[in-house]
């Protein structure tokens, strides 16, 4: 009788995909469940059975009949025990129960007839004492059928989930399924060469592979659905039962950011692991079927009943439980959840969690409540921001944005000596639209960077043009959003823009807010140097308006600083106000820095000013901003 010999290649190759999982994604196989981790043991079990049973037989001694014949008693129940614990392993990845009848009753039998019925009955191989010659029993079949009936069993739950396995898991699937029948037809027609051992072992290394690599839908450090595993089982729940009630809930630490960096890494995964934990409780005890994940870095989201989002998320004890571990660390903890109750026709699932993501920003941040639902009034400011982001585009296409200018004078001579540029956005119908109204929605989008280097063209344009028929210029101010100095390539794009209009690059300043510059400090620090070394002048706008950390002036690489005008407000009657202001004027005299104060308006706020020697000044007083057109027309202020 001829046997093949598959332990070197079959078992191998599991270990080693194993291995590669475990170095590739550590992580990953942590949370690796113990339907996963007991298959792998079984495939590896029964290559080494197989490669040992093949080895004792080939010696042909009857001294180790007794060692032989327990080895392939093993072999048998490994044989079993590895179909049933697969396709365990498959309802718990589609998160189904399997009805424990339909399965240990025939894994009890042919346990039983693996120990029992070969002892008595030779029912799966007869082992010759003497001659150690193998042959199989007639029971041989009844294990290709056991394979058949857990093959056709997790078929039936493939066509259940479909929606969420997705393309590429079903055709895996459907590979192993025609593997299985192949592998049945081929031990009837050559019972004598087995290749059950490889086909064992390639189907555990594609299951790894497939399912934890090629369609990873299972979050790393937390073990809970990804996004894309969290969009695939609502998507599924959503087909298979009414949603009456049901609620999308995005949840998520409060300044995950800065707690990493206060407290490290370490323990902002803890943080994240308490609240997974929280969740995934949550979500196993509520009576209906419910969907949670970890969508994002910080960010958790589930799919539940009305009832859950109420009772577990505005009454929970997830901050106490999150908060309590940590009481070592000098940092709060905190997590805020924006809630979208479904409504009927609803099937997008990226717009629910849109939905539930825009409440949650209207609540992150509030001490008084941690909740917030997506009512009336939060769909009227997310209609309102998505009408703005439909029109915004066309709106630049059609040159609806134009650039006003706003002088900044001499303030001992009066003169001009150069503007700010403003962006105003008059529609269609000739109505301004207020910048409030639409410069914030397109910061929290990152289009405000397409606009500002159209802003910035436009006024390269404008130079240009005065140039050529001999009106005076004077350098522009342009103002910048901190998304700006995330966006790669900024510095290399607001070089070209000017470059191409062959402008000297001191002619355009480059504003940025103060809050800016509590945020990224290291990147906003490199961008403006490398600005700077181009020879474009560096503001710092709004000074004031902010937390200000004064210390920063001596590392940032700004030339001017503009004076908000929150602190020429009643300055005449506020004794403190007067002093906060020299203050600052002194300092960044002493630091080399311009000064502009903004906010001008009065003539007791000129008058003070031009007491503090403040270089210059831009204000009401003077002028307000002014269609580029006009501008050259207006030589000196009032």
């Amino acid at each position: 009788m001829v046997y093949s010999n598959q332990f070197d290649v079959a078992g191998i190759m599991v270990i080693l995909t194993s291995l590669i999982c475990a170095w590739l994604r550590p992580k990953f196989m942590k949370n690796f469940s113990v339907y996963l981790k007991l298959l792998i043991m079984l495939a590896i079990a029964y290559n080494t059975l197989d490669f040992a049973t093949i080895l004792f037989i080939k010696l042909k001694n009857p001294g180790t009949w007794f060692v032989t014949y327990f080895l392939l008693v093993l072999y048998f129940i490994v044989v079993f025990m590895f179909p049933y614990r697969a396709t365990l392993y498959f309802y718990e990845i589609c998160g189904e129960k399997c009805n424990p009848l339909i399965l240990r009753i025939p894994l009890y039998a042919m346990l039983v007839l693996a120990t029992v019925g070969n002892m008595f009955f030779d029912f799966f191989f007869k082992l010759d004492k003497e001659t150690m010659e193998y042959s199989q029993g007639i029971g041989t079949y009844g294990v290709l059928l056991f394979y058949l009936y857990c093959a056709i069993i997790v078929g039936d739950c493939a066509l259940k989930h479909k929606r969420f396995l997705g393309i590429m898991r079903l055709r895996m699937l459907v590979v192993l399924f025609f593997v299985t029948i192949f592998n049945v037809v081929y031990q009837v027609l050559f019972p004598e060469a087995s290749i059950t051992g490889l086909v064992l072992a390639l189907s555990v290394a594609l299951l790894i592979v497939v399912f934890c690599f090629i369609d990873v839908t299972i979050d790393d450090l937390t073990g809970l659905n990804n996004r894309i595993g969290f969009i695939r089982a609502c998507d599924e729940l959503m087909h298979k039962q009414d949603m009456t009630g049901y609620s999308m809930i995005k949840i998520q630490i409060y300044h995950m950011q800065e707690l990493n960096e206060r407290t490290g890494m370490d323990n902002g995964d803890k943080v994240l692991l308490l609240l997974a934990d929280n969740v995934k409780k949550a979500v196993e005890q509520n009576k209906h079927k419910a969907v949670c994940g970890r969508i994002g870095g910080d960010t958790f989201a589930v799919l539940t009943d009305e009832e859950l989002s109420i009772n577990t998320m505005a009454e929970s004890n997830i901050p106490d439980f999150i908060q309590n571990p940590l009481t070592g660390l000098d940092y709060a903890v905190s997590f805020y959840a924006g809630a979208y109750r479904l409504e009927e026709g609803d099937n997008d699932i990226d717009s629910m969690l849109d939905h539930a993501g825009y409440a949650l920003k209207w609540v992150s941040g509030n001490f008084k409540t941690n909740v917030a639902f997506y009512d009336n009034d939060i769909r009227k400011e997310d209609e309102h921001r998505k009408a703005v982001e439909q029109k915004v585009r066309n709106a630049i296409a059609e040159r609806e944005f134009k650039v006003y200018l706003q002088p900044v004078c001499n303030t001992m001579t009066r003169e001009r000596v150069s503007a700010e540029a403003l962006v105003r956005w008059i529609d269609s119908k000739n109505q301004m639209i207020n910048p409030s109204d639409f410069i914030p929605i397109l910061e929290k989008n990152g289009f405000v960077t397409e606009l500002d280097l159209y802003v910035l063209e436009d006024v390269c344009r404008m130079l240009r043009d005065w140039n050529e028929v001999g009106i005076d210029i004077v350098p522009v101010s342009v103002n910048f959003s901190r998304v700006d100095v995330e966006h790669p390539g900024i510095v290399e794009d607001i070089i070209a823009i000017v470059d191409k209009y062959e402008l000297d690059h001191n002619l355009i300043k480059i504003e940025l807010t103060e809050s800016a510059f509590s945020e990224n400090i290291g990147n906003i620090i490199n961008t403006l140097k490398r600005l700077r070394e181009a020879g474009f002048v560096i503001m710092m706008d709004d000074f004031g308006s902010g937390y200000s950390n004064l210390n920063m002036f001596k590392d940032m690489p700004i030339d001017v600083v503009k004076i908000d005008m929150y602190f020429l407000r009643n300055i005449e009657n506020s004794e403190r106000g007067m002093i906060v202001l020299e203050s600052v004027v002194q300092m960044a005299k002493r630091l080399g820095l311009e000064i502009v104060v903004e906010g001008v308006e009065t003539q007791e706020q000129y008058d003070y000013i031009r007491k503090l020697r403040c270089e210059m000044i831009q204000g009401y007083y003077f002028a307000k901003p002014m269609p580029s057109e006009i501008f050259p027309d207006q030589v000196t202020a009032g």
